[in-house]
């Protein structure tokens, strides 16, 4: 499985790439199909008159293919760990109910 980690106004350091693939990992063990993820980890800089502080600017997107789909999921948050953490949590949603419509599945044997 090939996983690209992107970065759009940040720098990606170790302990980020390290989180998201242990994360990533952990996610897609019992799928054997997935045949690559991208990941961009980005920061938007606009910040709020009243609070002078950004809120919910850092933003984390994850496009996952697996044979004949593809899931895509955005999540944002003050921290770049938790918009990861947020983002990991709707693929796994994503991802169950794949498998579940995949095990539902069954052909007409003519």
């Amino acid at each position: 499985m090939q996983i690209t980690i992107r970065g759009h106004h940040l720098t990606i350091t170790p302990a980020i790439e390290e989180n998201i693939r242990e994360k990533f990992a952990q996610m897609t063990k019992h799928l054997d199909q997935v045949n690559s993820m991208q990941v961009k980890l980005s920061k938007d800089h606009q910040i709020d008159k009243h609070s002078k502080k950004g809120s919910a600017n850092h933003i984390a997107e994850a496009i996952i293919r697996l044979p004949g789909i593809e899931l895509f999921a955005q999540a944002t948050a003050d921290d770049m760990y938790t918009s990861i953490k947020k983002l990991t949590e709707k693929l796994k949603r994503q991802l169950h109910k794949h498998r579940e419509l995949q095990m539902d599945y069954v052909p007409l044997l003519v």
